[in-house]
């Protein structure tokens, strides 16, 4: 009788103290940059303030430079995200918490982007990782929406 109680103790013993990392992970998450916000022709800082600073740097021919930049996708920090693993510890008694610890542990993934840039620090070419276009699903809802959005001002 007194072997299950024991095991009992222990495992409400690790669920509480792994309790509530699967919710903090999905609070701290890299948000993504906005490839938007640059393009050919914009400046080093445009792209520095989306990208941040570059791993690595080389000097090509005719004052031009080419700089890696590595960052993760699909991690953003995510309020929702963290409410579902809440819930879902609270459904299953922390049972979730071991899975959702891991499966929040594997989100996001890491890329790299190219970007050169003339003599005078613009965009010249952009290489390697760029987001996908948006679904015509999404595109179709966008629009939509746009149709109930307010003007500024009011």
């Amino acid at each position: 009788m007194r072997q299950p109680i024991v095991c009992l103790a222990h495992m409400t013993l690790v669920a509480l103290l792994v309790s509530g990392c699967s919710i903090a992970m999905a609070l701290h998450g890299n948000p993504e940059p906005n490839f938007d916000a640059f393009r050919i022709g914009s400046t080093r800082e445009q792209v520095e303030n989306q990208l941040g600073q570059p791993v690595s740097s080389e000097v090509l021919e005719e004052g031009k430079k080419r700089d890696t930049y590595e960052f993760e996708m699909g991690n953003s920090p995510n309020g929702h995200r963290a409410l579902m693993n809440l819930y879902i510890d609270l459904a299953t008694l922390f049972i979730w918490e071991l899975p959702g610890t891991i499966t929040e542990a594997q989100m996001g993934e890491d890329q790299k982007t190219q970007i050169t840039y003339s003599a005078d620090n613009r965009v010249v070419a952009i290489e390697g990782y760029t987001p996908p276009p948006p679904s015509e699903t999404h595109q179709k809802a966008m629009e939509a929406q746009k149709q109930f959005e307010r003007p500024r001002g009011d």
